[in-house]
């Protein structure tokens, strides 16, 4: 009747498994080789491993509740809202901008190239997204060697190629050539005699015109 509580009931549950299972969730993000970023819907990051340490240059400290867009350059910043709120609108394991070139941004502000692979997490409080990011900068700069070196072996064959057709042509033209010049040189002597044998001269500049 004095509005005071007369009994208290309690409940409790057992949450051994549910953190047990977190556990070892936290243990294979830490063991992952590729940098993690976990991020809930409002796109503020939740978890990172030691590999984003790592790779971006932030201590964990400083990435948990900063939005992900600290880690995405300030030229593309304008539209990843848009494309995460697209990914929880209908959240499902695909990679990241397939068949773009995707750029991620250091602490020292430095950009690098990079593979990004979506995960969407359920979980009771809401759906988070793990994103998986590996850098490509050595794999793209291999690539671009790679190619390189394959203009550069067929601008090689294409010159040997041109140098054999030139030796060949030297030598299918040096022999007409040579039967030429004897020619003119039989024609000269021919025309130096006395008298000159004319018939001959004739002869001879049909063989050259053949």
């Amino acid at each position: 009747d004095d509005g005071q509580a007369s009994q208290v009931l309690g409940s409790a549950t057992d949450i051994t498994e549910r953190k047990r299972a977190e556990e070892k969730f936290r243990l294979a993000v830490e063991a992952s080789p590729n940098a993690i970023v976990m991020v809930n819907g409002q796109g503020q990051i939740v978890l990172v491993n030691a590999q984003t340490e790592k790779l971006f240059g932030y201590t964990r400290d400083e990435l948990i509740g900063q939005p992900v867009e600290t880690l995405v350059p300030e030229r593309l910043r304008a539209v990843h809202p848009a494309h995460r709120k697209g990914f929880f609108t209908a959240p499902r394991a695909r990679p990241m901008g397939a068949g773009t070139e995707l750029f991620a941004l250091r602490k020292d502000g430095s950009e690098f190239l990079v593979e990004i692979g979506l995960n969407p997490i359920e979980s009771a409080d809401g759906v988070f997204v793990l994103t998986a990011i590996v850098d490509i900068t050595e794999r793209k700069r291999a690539e671009s060697e790679l190619q390189r070196n394959r203009e550069e072996l067929t601008h090689v064959t294409r010159v040997s190629a041109l140098g054999e057709l030139a030796a060949s042509l030297a030598h299918e033209l040096n022999q007409p050539l040579t039967a030429i010049l004897s020619n003119a040189q039989a024609a000269q002597r021919f025309l130096s005699a006395q008298p000159a044998d004319l018939d001959e001269v004739k002869e001879i500049l049909k063989d050259i015109v053949a």
